[in-house]
Parts: C-alpha cells; sequence; structure tokens
C-alpha cells in the first residue's frame, strides 16, 4: 500500500493495538513507560512519508512482532535486514514471507493493510528487541536510498500470470497489488484479474461474492472473465445435483433461481468446451424459455467432452425431446435475427457457411466484437478479404467497422494492399511464432498468445508433420528478435501445456526442455518460476531423459542457484534435490555437484540455516550415501545450543499425540516428510493420501486429523475440493503448499507449529 493516507495508517494501528494486542497505542504515542520504546517504530509510518517498520504483538506470554511493508520492494529489503540483524540468531525468522490467519484480528489487519507484504519474528523478546533497536539505528544512519525503479506493466502481468500457474496467491495478490499502487490499469481491468486469480485458485464463493459483482454482470468482460463467473455460478449453484444424480431438480433450480440472477453470463458461449460451461448451456438449452433444441443438439456434437461431464449432458439433454426445428429461410437473415436478440454462437455458426458479403462481414464484425475470440476475429477477416475492393471501401465508410478492423488487423507496415489480413491471426502457437519472429513489435502478440493459451487444442500440433520440431527452431528464432515479449508470454504458453489433460506427453519433450530454457533465461529468482522450473523438471524426469539431456537440466539449476543462492531459495534447492532423488539419474557425478553447490550455501550461511532444512539435508545425504562427505554440516551446529534455540530444533515435539494428513500426488516426498516428522516426534500419527478423488477414508482423516496439508501444486481439483468441503470449521486451516518436494510442506508445518501461533 504505497499510496496509505493518514486515515489508513491510522485505521490499521487502531486495529493492530486493539484488544488483543496488550500493548497500548495511547501509551505508546504519549511516551508512558516502557511502552515508550516502540514509539519511533510508529513513527516511521505516522510521520511523513510512511516507511516500512516492525510493530510488536503482546499476547499472554509471548510477543511476536510483523514487519509492515508497503511495497514488494520494501519488503525484501526489510526481509534482508531482518535476516542480517535478527534471523534464526534470536528468533524464527527464515527469510519467510508471514502466512498470515484471517481468523486473527491483528493479522487480518496487517494482512488488509499491507496486502500480504508481511514478516511475521517470533522468539525471546530481549534478544529480538535488542536486535530490532540496532537495526533502527543502523538504518536512521543509512543514506536514504532514491525511489523504486517502476517495473514493466508487461511484466508485472507475466509474474501475476506465472503465480496463478503455480498456485501461489499471495505472490499474484503482489502483482495485483503493484498494478494498483502504481495505477498502471483502471478498475474495470483490475477487476478481471482478480475474477482470473479467484478462478484459477477455484474460491468460487469469494468470487460470487465480490462487491463489485453486479456490475460485471453488467459490464462486457473479457470472455475469460465470463468463462470463470459460469463455472463459479456452476461449481456453487448446480454442481450437487449433478454429484446427485438430479438433472431433473437441477433444470427447475436452473429455471427458479440461476437464470434470473446470472441471465447476463448466457449471452455467448464463444465455442467454449470447459464442462461447466458446457451443463450451464445444456440447462439453457433444457430449461430456458423457450427451449432451444439446436443449441443441446450442437452441444452433444462437440467430441472433446470427457466420458464422465458427456454422460451427465446426455441426462440433461434427455429432459428436453423437441425435435431440433428444420432451417427455414435465407441464412444470412437468420443471423440478422439471431444478433439481434444476442444469440451470437447461432449466429456465427450460420454465417460461417455462406458465401462472402458486405452483410456477411458487417454481422461477423458484430460477432467477433460480442464472443472476442480468436477464431471469430479470424473468420471476419477471411470474409472481409473475399470482398472485392469496392466492397472492403463502401464496408470500411462506417467508422466503426474501420476502427473494429484496424484493432484486429493491428498495424499493417510492411505488408501490401494484396496481402490477407487474416493472417494476423494466428490458430496455433507456430504461426504464432511465425508471425512473432517476421514483425517483433506485433502490438498484439501478448493477448493473442493469453486467447490461445485457452483455445487453441494442444492436439492440432500432433498432427502436423515436424510441428514440435517448427516449435524449437522457431523459439530460438524469437527469442533474440522479440526476447521481452516471448518471455512475457512464458505464462502462456506453460499454461497450454500444463493444463493438458496428458501432461507430461513424451511427443512433446523436447519442447519442455525449451520451455525450461526460457524460463532459466527470463526468471529474476522469483520464487514462483523456481517452483515452476521444478515442476517442468518432474514432467521432463517422468517421460525419462538420456544423460545429455540430464545433465542439462542439473546445469540449468546450478545456473540459478549460482545467481541467486541465498537462505531464502535453500528449500526450492532441496526440494529440487528431493526431486532429482526420485527419479533414475544417468549421471551421479551431476546430481552430486548439485548436492555439493548446496552445501557450500548452507555452509556459508551457517547461522540462517534452520533445523528444518538441516533435517531435509541430512535425509538427502543419506540417501545418496555420502555422509563421509559432509560431516560439519551432519552434525549439530554447537552455535545453536549455545543461542539456545532448543524451540527450533525441538519444534516439531508438538506434534506429540497429534495426527497429521499430508495430501499430494507427489508420494516420494510425502513418505520423506512422514520419516522426518515420526523420527522427531515418536508419538505422531501421519496419515498419507494420494487418491485422485475423495473417499471414506480420506473424508474421515480430514475430519479428524489435528493438522491437514494439501500439496496444492500435486493434487487434482477433484480432491483439493473434497478435501476442502470436509474440513471442519472449528478446527486448524488446511495447510496450503504450492511446491512439491518435501522441504516445503515441513516448513508449512513447522511455521505452523512456531510460537506465537
Amino acid at each position: 500500500m504505497t499510496n496509505a493516507s493518514n486515515a489508513d495508517i491510522r485505521h490499521f494501528l487502531e486495529q493492530f493495538f486493539g484488544t488483543d494486542n496488550k500493548f497500548d497505542l495511547g501509551k505508546i504515542e504519549r511516551g508512558e513507560g516502557k511502552q515508550a520504546k516502540i514509539r519511533p517504530w510508529v513513527e516511521l509510518l505516522t510521520k511523513g512519508e510512511p516507511q516500512p517498520t516492525i510493530l510488536p504483538c503482546w499476547r499472554s506470554e509471548s510477543v511476536d512482532w510483523y514487519a509492515i511493508a508497503l511495497s514488494e520492494r520494501q519488503l525484501r529489503r526489510l526481509s534482508e535486514e531482518l535476516m542480517a540483524f535478527v534471523g534464526p540468531t534470536y528468533s524464527t525468522f527464515r527469510g519467510q514471507r508471514a502466512q498470515l490467519n484471517p481468523q486473527d484480528p491483528i493479522e487480518l489487519a496487517v494482512y488488509e493493510f499491507t496486502g500480504g507484504a508481511a514478516v511475521k519474528l517470533c522468539g525471546q523478546a530481549t534478544d529480538v528487541w535488542e536486535a530490532l533497536e540496532q537495526m533502527r539505528r543502523v538504518s536512521e544512519r543509512r543514506v536514504k536510498r532514491v525511489a523504486d525503479i517502476p517495473r514493466p506493466t508487461g511484466r508485472v502481468l507475466r509474474d501475476f500470470y506465472m503465480a496463478l500457474q503455480a498456485g501461489d496467491r499471495i505472490a499474484a495478490e503482489n502483482s495485483l497489488q503493484y498494478l494498483v499502487d502504481q495505477h498502471r490499469l483502471d478498475a474495470l481491468n483490475l477487476l478481471f484479474l482478480r475474477v482470473q486469480l479467484l478462478a484459477e485458485l477455484e474460491q468460487w464463493n469469494e468470487l460470487l461474492t465480490l462487491p463489485e459483482l453486479g456490475n460485471l454482470l453488467q459490464v462486457r468482460r473479457p470472455f475469460a472473465v465470463t468463462q470463470a463467473l459460469l463455472k463459479a455460478v456452476y461449481s456453487t449453484e448446480l454442481q450437487h445435483f449433478e454429484d446427485n444424480n438430479a438433472p431433473g431438480s437441477a433444470v427447475a433450480y436452473f429455471q427458479e433461481v440461476v437464470f434470473p440472477r446470472y441471465n447476463n453470463l448466457f449471452a455467448v458461449r464463444a465455442g467454449s468446451k470447459i464442462p461447466e460451461v458446457l451443463k450451464l448451456f445444456m440447462l439453457l438449452a433444457v430449461g430456458g424459455e423457450p427451449t432451444k433444441p439446436a443449441l443441446r443438439d450442437e452441444l452433444l456434437a462437440i467430441a472433446e467432452v470427457e466420458e464422465t461431464h458427456r454422460s451427465y449432458l446426455q441426462r440433461l439433454a434427455a429432459l428436453l425431446r423437441d425435435a431440433t426445428p428444420d432451417s427455414e429461410g435465407d441464412p444470412l437473415q437468420q443471423a440478422e435475427q439471431l444478433s439481434k436478440n444476442g444469440d451470437f454462437d447461432q449466429a456465427f455458426s450460420l454465417l460461417c457457411n455462406i458465401p462472402s458479403s458486405k452483410e456477411k462481414v458487417r454481422l461477423l464484425l458484430q460477432c467477433a466484437y460480442e464472443l472476442q475470440t480468436l477464431a471469430v476475429e479470424k473468420a471476419a477477416l477471411q470474409a472481409f478479404d473475399e470482398l472485392t475492393a469496392d466492397e472492403q471501401t463502401a464496408l470500411l465508410k462506417v467508422r466503426w467497422n474501420q476502427d473494429f478492423l484496424t484493432k484486429l488487423r493491428g498495424s499493417q507496415k510492411g505488408t501490401t494492399k494484396d496481402t490477407p489480413t487474416a493472417l494476423s491471426v494466428p490458430t496455433n502457437w507456430l504461426e504464432w511464432l511465425s508471425q512473432l519472429d517476421k514483425k517483433p513489435t506485433w502490438e498484439r502478440a501478448l493477448y493473442t498468445a493469453r486467447q490461445g493459451s485457452a483455445e487453441w487444442d494442444v492436439t492440432s500440433l500432433l498432427m502436423q508433420p515436424q510441428a514440435v520440431a517448427e516449435f524449437d527452431e522457431l523459439l530460438s528464432k524469437v527469442g533474440s528478435t522479440a526476447e521481452s515479449i516471448l518471455h512475457d508470454a512464458l505464462p502462456y504458453l506453460l499454461g497450454f501445456f500444463q493444463k493438458d489433460e496428458q501432461f507430461p506427453r513424451s511427443e512433446f519433450l523436447s519442447l519442455y526442455y525449451s520451455l525450461l530454457e526460457l524460463l532459466v533465461l527470463s526468471t529474476e529468482g522469483g520464487d514462483v518460476d523456481l517452483v515452476l522450473f521444478n515442476d517442468l523438471a518432474i514432467a521432463i524426469l517422468t517421460l525419462g531423459v538420456n544423460t545429455a539431456k540430464y545433465t542439462e537440466i542439473v546445469d540449468y539449476a546450478l545456473e540459478l542457484w549460482d545467481r541467486f543462492a541465498s537462505p531464502k531459495k535453500v528449500d526450492w534447492m532441496l526440494d529440487l534435490i528431493d526431486v532429482l532423488i526420485s527419479y533414475p539419474c544417468p549421471v551421479l557425478e551431476k546430481r552430486e555437484q548439485l548436492l555439493f553447490a548446496t552445501a557450500e550455501t548452507l555452509r556459508r550461511f551457517t547461522e540462517r540455516i534452520d533445523e528444518v532444512q538441516r533435517g531435509i539435508f541430512r535425509a538427502l545425504v543419506k540417501d545418496l550415501h555420502l555422509g563421509e562427505s559432509f560431516p560439519d554440516l551432519l552434525d549439530e551446529p554447537a552455535s545453536l545450543v549455545e543461542q539456545n534455540l532448543e524451540v527450533e530444533v525441538n519444534i516439531f515435539q508438538k506434534l506429540k499425540s497429534k495426527s497429521v494428513l499430508i495430501y499430494t500426488l507427489t508420494e516420494t516426498a510425502a513418505i520423506r516428510v512422514k520419516s522426518i516428522l515420526e523420527a522427531a516426534c515418536k508419538e505422531v500419527t501421519v496419515y498419507l493420501s494420494h487418491d485422485k478423488g475423495g473417499n471414506d477414508r480420506l473424508r474421515q482423516w480430514v475430519r479428524n486429523s489435528d493438522i491437514v496439508v494439501m500439496v496444492t501444486a500435486s493434487a487434482k481439483h477433484a480432491a483439493t475440493g473434497f478435501i476442502e468441503a470436509n474440513r471442519p470449521s472449528h478446527l486448524a486451516p488446511i495447510l496450503l503448499v504450492n511446491s512439491k518436494g518435501s522441504a516445503s510442506m515441513l516448513r508449512a508445518i513447522s511455521l505452523y507449529l512456531a510460537p506465537g501461533d
């Protein structure tokens, strides 16, 4: 919140130093007693330009400190200072961002004020306080730094969509907040991004309770936003009818409740093949007024639908027995009438099968404007290309036609009057890369990539001879001519392949390598990028690799470690080594090289490495039978004993007589976590689940376990929804982990168990 007003700051301070905090804001500001020493930290927020600060919260017997930042850059700088002055020497802090509990009034206030840009410290009050005071005195003598260098909007959006791809809500929220603070986008476009954030994370109830929902239903939206809203409506309002095999009740509820409330969402389907969207439109066909037999038949004819979804579509369709009426009259006139009635899907379907004319192009442009898909845009431009020069001129005399065509085609520099304009709209990634290669300044490149990621069919690459080889070649060429655009398009490329139902496919192995290289070249070391690096590495290793490719993966990891090695990145590297141990290794020396590089960092930052990380490292070294190479790192460091950090060493002792459920599809990592927890605490019970859907055993574990850890980066949506639905609200919240390795799971558990939590 870089633009926090005085009122915002005052409201936050009053919430933070409220009834749940024994420190009193009035006494602090008046300088009374021992609480006077907190005043300089409060004044960092209240005097002049607000600065990052650290504020204490005194609950019962313990004191927690919250580092408050007003931007991501400030948070990174503040975290580095805290690691230097406080770190593991005096506290539980290891460089991690706070996982704030919205049920706690103080932590809710911190989250609302910072947007999640906060750090939480727990430790011996006197030691932490002295270290913080030393940090403040040094900071006061430091020369003030210049203002933050603004980040390009394209890069921020790239990081936003990468965070969504990794399932990291905090990182996505931070990118969104940066756009807000820097006034990069208007309120409506920021709202569209928030809808996509909530939809990607499947927070359907939160999406449908947005205060701006009424406006969303009225305005012209990107179709991705409309699809997100449709999925939310189906998941919250109608999914339970399908689960209970009650199609008749679903139709009645749709007629009485859903359609009256959300009718504006049903103007266009735009060729969507998302199962929830298909089912909603089948309900519209069966339960609408009037019914739509043609729409019913169109939906049943879609081939790319999984059998479970098709079966329910057929049960819904069986409730409408009317025969499809014969088409009567001129198709162009029918399309005109359908457009006037707002049925642009059917209008477009009719227009595709008639000869080109000015009227057809005019109607197709209307369909392109309303449906907002690349397929309709291309059809409109192809029909325009087929007109005579005189017909084109006559059509362009209407200003709206001219403006919209210009938007679709973009700049036509370098083309001739005979160049087909439809070529400006690619139909697959090969055409997209080819166009970007020919025109590195292509202004619609990122928009088209984002649309294409959702619209294009991954199987089309399998049907084109040499498509994979061409893809690799074009990716390399574009990397030298339009590097920044290609880097910003990475989340759309990753999403296209990773959301494939059969990911990873052996046919695309070389493409996955290319994407891994692109990620390494484009990353600035963000946590989300490193998580996605591991995901791609897992995909490649799953398919099997030779010595050369295995070496390439490890070399990429070594390059990243050389650039970004730090205590905050140790968890990521331990996760990666954990993954490498789980798969066959054709070249043992390379894997060991990565372990030795990590060990060097552990030695260099030995005072900032915690017991969780040491425990993981010990387990990895043991698995690789390299104990003799790391005697100094495997022994308990004397400094830990000397500095009285028994709380850290014995953190997992808090699990005594408790049960922990770990849900992940990465079974080997879960087994490692189970063994470490059981070794640290003999009386803990650890359940592991790798089921791809819900069942009675999983339901019982979810309802009865003291702690539930859900690895969202390695989970099926059916199972995650089942776990969330069956977790009682009075029990501890589900611990969400967005990385597949054992270090990330242990980190989440240790943070939950940390003093003061």
